[in-house]
Parts: structure tokens; sequence; C-alpha cells
């Protein structure tokens, strides 16, 4: 290398501010497309897809169509934890024709405790 030859350090300041601008503008003219296009997709799938039947108005004894939704959740879930709480608790009989019957939990516990389980 030459002793008079030297590397220029110095920064554009101009073109780099530009540059910047221009990447700032092309963000916000993107978003702004996006925006653009976002509602025109929207409202075209507004346009195609179809209505929705009005239940009540049309037919009140028609049923909505699956999923539907419980009117008293809670009310169902004690109703249903109640029916599994009789079965499980009670005695009586699973297949009359096989002899088979079933007993409540607690006291299979203690004929398990008393007896052992069966051995194969």
């Amino acid at each position: 290398m030459d002793a008079n030859s030297h590397e220029d350090r110095s920064l554009n300041v101009r073109a780099v501010s530009k540059f910047g601008v221009g990447i700032g503008a092309g963000v916000i003219a993107s978003a702004f497309l996006m925006w653009f296009l976002f509602d025109r997709f929207a409202a075209r799938e507004t346009r195609s897809s179809a209505r929705p039947e009005v239940m009540v108005s049309s037919n009140p004894r028609k049923e909505p169509p699956e999923p539907r939704l419980q009117p008293k959740p809670v009310m169902d879930l004690k109703t249903f934890r109640a029916s599994e709480d009789a079965i499980l608790n009670s005695y009586g009989w699973v297949d009359p024709d096989k002899g088979v019957v079933r007993i409540p939990v607690e006291r299979a516990m203690e004929l398990v405790a008393k007896e052992g389980l069966p051995k194969r």
C-alpha cells in the first residue's frame, strides 16, 4: 500500500437517511395495503356466506344446530353425578341372565380387604 493512500471513513448521512426513510415508508405502505386487503376480503366473505336463520321468529319449535348449549349446566352436572353416585353406592343387577350383580364400592372394598383378590 502506498503511504499516501487511505481509507475514507466518512459516512454519507444523506444516503443513510434516505434509505431509512424509504424503509419506513415501505413498512407504512405495506401496513396500509394489508389493512385495505383485509377489509376487502372480510366484506367479500360477509357477502358470500349465508346469513344464519333466526330461530325464534321463523320456527320456535325447531332445535338449533349442533353443538347446543345446556340451559342449566350446573344442574345437569349435579344430576349426572347423582346418578353415578346412585349406581356406585347401590345393589343391582348388571346381567340377570348370567347372574352378574353390582354392589356398593365400600362393600366391595371390605370384601377385598377381608378375602383378598381372587387367584387365577
